[in-house]
């Protein structure tokens, strides 16, 4: 039987180690970001992500609202987790990375078609490049995000 005080909250013994991180990262799955509007309130919206070179890469639409916010602050948090408890029970545990980081924004067109085509071919398949340029036409801008700190768990740990 796991010990349920290791299963609801993060502690020196479920944290992940880079590599588990890195394999985690890896998966293709949902991220969520927060940016600070700067009123006292947190945007967050689930987003999609590329992990690489140990750095996050977003592309972001022009009209996004987390692009005013990085502009002001460039502090950003992104969690990315799952929680299979919820459809397997208590002791198929739970995972997550939550990444504190600092944004750089990208104008550079050909860095944006680049990363912009290999996070949708990552969440889309091989057949994504076809929507690559339409996307493009509305403006993009690649938010490069550097991580300061890490807060990860991994409940599935003995």
């Amino acid at each position: 039987m796991p010990n349920p005080k290791s299963k609801s909250t993060a502690t020196k013994e479920n944290a992940m180690t880079r590599v588990e991180i890195d394999a985690f990262l890896d998966k293709r799955q949902d991220g969520r970001i927060a940016t600070n509007r700067g009123d006292g309130w947190w945007h967050v919206t689930p987003i999609w992500y590329l992990w690489e070179d140990g750095r996050f890469f977003h592309t972001l639409g022009a009209g996004r609202r987390h692009i005013r916010n990085l502009r002001r602050d460039p502090h950003v948090t992104l969690c990315v987790d799952e929680d299979t408890r919820l459809t397997e029970g208590l002791d198929a545990g739970a995972r997550s990375v939550v990444c504190f980081a600092t944004a750089e924004m990208s104008n550079d067109d050909d860095f944006i078609r680049e990363i912009h085509e290999k996070i949708l071919v990552r969440y889309l398949g091989a057949d994504a490049s076809e929507y690559v340029g339409p996307t493009m036409a509305e403006g993009r801008t690649i938010a490069t995000l550097t991580p300061q700190d890490w807060l990860t768990w991994d409940y599935t740990k003995d």
